[in-house]
């Protein structure tokens, strides 16, 4: 133990905060939800409609998180505590609310910030191969990009994913693969 710090608790949390949090420090939260926001609302629309409003299930998700956190047992845990609830109320928003109407943004209305520093071909070239990636990735089937964003862009493991998804770890290891299969054959122009 260095400077008071046991370890992490995934996104950057020292377990020190959330040992806090359990206390009731307010402020020690406040650096959870600070570390959390942002993988959270990630996960959140990944899990939803496009029509649904992921940063109101994520303030669900925290006010809850807040509320249960005292029962968190081993803070070890943490990380994969925090996407269960998140899995949990993004499949209860699902099955309850009615569809609400929504004006999604065109990506071209999108405004996009230019770095005069940058040269303008290797800028183009990397922006298009990520929108081709980006196309990929939801192109693939839900449960597939599901698993994908949460191993390559949450950093989880197979058994965290697998908890989280209520599913074997070996059904988790053969959707991620044939999801990387799948990318990596679409992606082949981009090498």
């Amino acid at each position: 133990m260095v400077c008071g710090v046991e370890g992490d608790g995934g996104n950057g949390i020292v377990l020190a905060d959330i040992r806090a949090a359990q206390d009731g420090d307010a402020e020690a939260y406040a650096r959870v939800v600070e570390s959390w926001g942002g993988p959270l609302l990630r996960f959140c629309r990944n899990h939803l409609p496009a029509t649904m409003d992921a940063e109101d299930v994520v303030q669900d998700v925290l006010l809850a998180a807040w509320q249960k956190l005292p029962d968190l047992d081993d803070r070890s845990r943490f990380r994969a505590w925090m996407y269960t609830i998140a899995r949990n109320r993004c499949r209860e928003v699902i099955r309850t609310a009615g569809r609400r109407a929504t004006d999604p943004v065109a990506p071209e209305e999108v405004p996009v910030r230019i770095d005069t520093r940058q040269d303008p071909a290797r800028t183009h070239a990397r922006d298009a191969a990520m929108t081709a990636l980006k196309e990929s990735v939801d192109r693939l089937a839900d449960n597939q990009r599901r698993i994908w964003v949460m191993a390559h862009i949450d950093g989880l493991g197979y058994a965290e994913i697998a908890e989280i998804e209520e599913l074997p770890v070996s059904t988790v290891r053969g959707r991620l693969a044939r999801a990387r299969a799948t990318i990596a054959e679409e992606m082949e122009p981009w090498r």
